[in-house]
């Protein structure tokens, strides 16, 4: 086991910001990351909102000072609008995952933009903020075309992936925390996810949140990250 965990790690704690810059440069309508030159990194969660994930996470953000942005699901927001209230209130920013888990490239066109107006209505109503403020998606499991990526901002959305997400349902702690803390750059953006498996996401972000503060980071939302990235022209470093 010892020897398989070695090579899983030596993949996963490798840099994959290379592969960001490329396709930073064959996806550019795309938010990958934000300012290289800045000390702030995006810290985002996606699959919920969750009853079990969701208060952990809402408490160990607050317990950092730190405003984070959580990419949900419109069926889960249906059956606990509570949980998108409470993290409203805490300020945190509210982006859409789709209504259902399910990859946009094998919706309808139509179907599609429907299920994304109405999980953009369901955040803004328990939340309480205007729908015209809840613009920013991430496509399930990063399933991106360049003809999505088109329809999205044509219906008004913003397009966002990542450049950092551990697969934290299947490794150790440790493992997903040092692959974190290693990997993560000025501009960063992160994502981690609740309802799966493996340990406890919101441990996970407290071991990190308390590694990458060290290292002298700084956290914003998703908007945050895209405005100062298009102040800066989309520096690069």
């Amino acid at each position: 086991m010892k020897p398989l965990l070695q090579l899983v790690e030596a993949y996963t704690v490798a840099s994959l910001n290379d592969a960001v810059r490329e396709l930073e440069r064959q996806f550019p309508e795309v938010l990958w990351s934000g300012d290289r030159n800045s000390n702030q990194v995006a810290l985002t969660f996606d699959d919920g909102p969750h009853e079990r994930d969701t208060p952990a996470l809402l408490a160990v953000l607050a317990k950092h000072g730190v405003i984070a942005t959580f990419s949900w699901l419109g069926e889960r927001v249906e059956q606990m609008p509570e949980l998108v209230a409470a993290a409203a209130a805490a300020g945190h920013q509210l982006m859409i995952h789709g209504y259902r888990h399910r990859s946009f490239l094998v919706e309808h066109p139509e179907a599609l933009h429907a299920m994304l107006d109405q999980t953009q209505e369901l955040l803004a109503r328990h939340s309480g903020r205007d729908p015209a403020t809840i613009t920013c998606v991430r496509p399930p499991y990063g399933h991106l075309s360049r003809a999505l990526a088109r329809r999205l901002l044509n219906w008004g959305y913003q397009p966002v992936i990542c450049s950092i997400m551990p697969v934290h349902w299947l490794l150790p702690a440790e493992l997903s925390v040092r692959q974190v803390t290693q990997q993560t750059e000025g501009g960063s953006l992160i994502v981690l996810h609740e309802t799966l498996p493996g340990p406890p996401v919101a441990d996970l972000t407290d071991q990190i949140l308390t590694r990458l503060t060290d290292r002298g980071f700084s956290y914003v939302t998703i908007d945050t990250l895209r405005a100062e990235r298009a102040a800066t022209g989309g520096a690069r470093g």
